[in-house]
């Protein structure tokens, strides 16, 4: 249950307020991160100018309780560019499971060349560049400190940050006021600030304070039901051990009633809100269909017993090897040979659900203490919780040539770490099955053993080809939902 969709919100909420670096030949700060008043990690940031080139660099490192289990994660970011503000390129290395994925993106005249690298194994694409407008980050910094100069009262800036891919950031700054702001050697003299910054699906509010060079002092935000904190300060207290929050059992949801037989449910209606802000685009699938009654409140109705068609599919781009789901892996192919081995090739309904039960068999370490695992290092360790088995079957359809895609959303539970009849933060996997006007998304559980494929209890939330540089991005939707979400069971079949 719940683990990178809480990384990720977390990294979007933090890393864009790092990214903004005031003018320096060096530059060398230091932040505490707080997690729902927990020391959660620390930030260090460096800006080095080199002849021509200026390259601003960022460590992150999170400590996440995990029911009676800690994860740390691990974010470096680098990204350089001319004197002039013209990018060069940005890199970004994440260690989410075992063995870390580090991500390069060159800019070039008309395109991206993106190179990933997880251990031995490369990946090499292109991308489009960013649309419209924006800055690099140091660019960026410059464009703060002229208009905090000029008495500007609201300030917007789109950038990019590494650690969110070719994602856009866009930070806008609202009732922009002087005031005596504390800094890490005392009371200075600066500003505060109503701040949103855009990230994805995300928009995140938060109060800022910096100083008159626009140097980040201080950001509150909050995610879902999450306050996070970052504040400047020294090496030494910003490395001092942390005592993360539990940010699991915490998030966990209690429905209105109590559902009996949960994985014999067939058919539900779930009305779902938020006490504030907004409800993220809830995606449709097989047996999925969602309506918006309001901003922060929508009716979500499963029914496993019909089949809503997909639309506008790109087969290709849900077929094809990332990093998360690399379907090129050796073994990954040897392991969806063997699992459909005796299934008829004309029957990937069979196939799908073949694959679904290997991996539900084959990771039989089942817990807690992997972040996010990518589908060749599960397949070796066969070890993991939700997404590790999520990602294995989205990553075997695909070598057994079923377009794939995983899941994030929710799952009732009888009991789970000590809680009983709540929904819990999930992930699962959905197959491409069909022909024609027939062809739908198929939701497949491996987490359930072999009696269940699915059932009604699902909510998915987002849902994500896990591509290259957008992986992580692509699953936030989820993170404002986090401690704020409540579920009231309207219908159970």
């Amino acid at each position: 249950m719940l683990n990178r969709r809480t990384f990720v919100g977390i990294a979007a909420a933090l890393a864009p307020a790092v990214s903004l670096s005031a003018r320096a030949q060096e530059i060398d700060r230091w932040y505490e991160i707080w997690i729902s008043g927990s020391r959660s990690g620390w930030s260090h940031e460096t800006v080095t100018t080199e002849g021509d080139r200026v390259t601003t660099a960022n460590e992150m490192r999170l400590t996440i309780g995990r029911a009676d289990q800690n994860i740390e994660i691990a974010t470096d970011t680098w990204f350089v560019e001319t004197t002039g503000g013209k990018p060069i390129e940005m890199r970004v290395r994440q260690q989410f499971g075992p063995v870390p994925v580090a991500t390069a993106y060159e800019f070039r005249e008309s395109d991206v060349l993106v190179r990933s690298e997880q251990g031995e194994v490369e990946k090499q694409t292109t991308m489009p560049l960013p649309e419209g407008e924006w800055l690099t980050p140091r660019a960026a910094a410059d464009y703060l400190r002229q208009r905090l100069t000029s008495g500007a009262t609201e300030i917007t800036i789109r950038t990019l940050d590494p650690s969110n891919g070719l994602a856009l950031v866009t930070t806008t700054r609202r009732d922009i006021a002087p005031a005596d702001v504390e800094g890490p050697a005392g009371r200075v003299k600066g500003y505060t600030a109503k701040t949103r910054t855009k990230v994805g699906p995300n928009d995140i509010p938060s109060d800022e304070c910096f100083d008159r060079e626009g140097t980040l002092l201080r950001n509150e935000s909050s995610l879902g039901g999450m306050k996070m904190t970052m504040i400047a300060s020294t090496r030494d207290r910003a490395m001092l051990k942390a005592d993360p929050a539990e940010l699991m059992i915490s998030t966990f949801v209690k429905p209105d009633r109590r559902i009996a037989s949960p994985r014999s449910r067939t058919a539900a209606v779930f009305r779902i809100s938020i006490a504030e802000g907004e409800l993220p685009q809830i995606p449709g699938s097989a047996f999925q269909r969602a309506e918006m009654i309001d901003d922060r409140t929508a009716l979500v109705r499963v029914n496993t017993r019909v089949r809503e068609p997909a639309v506008d599919v790109d087969r290709a781009a849900h077929l094809a090897a990332t990093t998360y789901l690399d379907n090129d892996d050796e073994l990954i192919r040897q392991l969806a040979a063997q699992a459909v081995g005796g299934v008829p090739a004309d029957d990937p309904p069979a196939q799908a659900e073949a694959l679904r039960r290997f991996v539900h068999r084959h990771i039989k370490t089942k817990d807690l203490g992997v972040a996010f695992a990518t589908a060749s290092e599960t397949a070796r360790s066969c070890e993991g919780d939700c997404s590790e088995h999520g990602v294995l079957l989205a990553a075997m359809l695909r070598a057994a040539g079923i377009p794939s895609r995983v899941v994030a959303g929710v799952v009732y539970v009888d009991e789970f770490a000590g809680e009983k009849g709540v929904f819990g933060y999930h992930m699962w996997t959905q197959a491409l099955l069909g022909s024609g006007q027939e062809e739908a998304w198929v939701d497949l559980d491996p987490t359930l053993g072999a009696d269940t494929a699915f059932d009604a209890t699902h909510i998915a939330f987002a849902t994500s080809r896990l591509d290259e540089g957008e992986a992580m991005g692509s699953l936030s939707a989820i993170a404002p939902l986090l401690g704020t979400l409540e579920i009231k069971v309207e219908e159970i079949e």
